[in-house]
């Protein structure tokens, strides 16, 4: 059986749709090509739980993302993503999402839905403020925020008490929210000088 599959450099721009006959890939590499688009195939291998498309050109993510509720790692970053599904939030399984260097202004207030999460990297995007909901990721160790327009944090971030990792360096911070004291958990924190 065929349980992983590498695509990687391959100057993809497509694949072919046949490639969603191979529902048993639980791991699929598809970093470093050239899709501007998450192929319609991979929707259907639901038994996946590792998805890397980092390297692209992607400017969306299709709502059929969420139907792949296996996922427990998505690499997302080096795209050119905007904005994210509310399906997203169905990913439920998730403990490993990176969506580092991206132009997202903004994650979905389903962010908050992904409870197994324990890390989380958003660095190098435009994102001007975090969901509240940002808050109910209390598995959540490592939050990566830097190289945003983050202007403040929300008060629920003092909700996330096993993070022992935070980026905040090159931001608009110009104070921290008062919660911030409730992350005893926190061995490393970089913030603005």
């Amino acid at each position: 059986d065929l349980s992983d599959l590498d695509l990687n450099d391959l100057a993809l721009r497509a694949l072919q749709p046949a490639i969603g006959n191979l529902r048993e890939v639980t791991s699929l590499a598809l970093c470093g090509n050239q899709l501007t688009a998450v192929p319609g195939a991979i929707g259907s291998l639901t038994a996946l739980t590792d998805l890397q498309v980092s390297g692209n050109q992607l400017r969306t993510l299709p709502e059929w993302i969420g139907d792949l509720t296996a996922l427990t790692t998505l690499g997302l970053s080096d795209n050119q993503l905007s904005s994210l599904p509310e399906s997203m939030g169905n990913l439920t399984a998730l403990t490993h999402l990176d969506m580092s260097d991206n132009l997202l202004t903004s994650l979905p207030d389903s962010i908050g839905n992904l409870t197994a999460l324990t890390t989380l990297w958003v660095t190098g995007n435009k994102l001007t403020a975090l969901p509240e909901s940002i808050g109910a990721l209390t598995a959540l160790t490592k939050l990566g925020l830097r190289d945003n327009q983050l202007s403040s944090l929300p008060e629920s971030i003092g909700k996330l008490t096993a993070l022992t990792t935070l980026g905040v360096l090159s931001n608009r911070l110009s104070s921290l929210p008062e919660s911030i004291g409730n992350l005893t958990a926190l061995t490393t924190l970089w913030l603005p000088g």
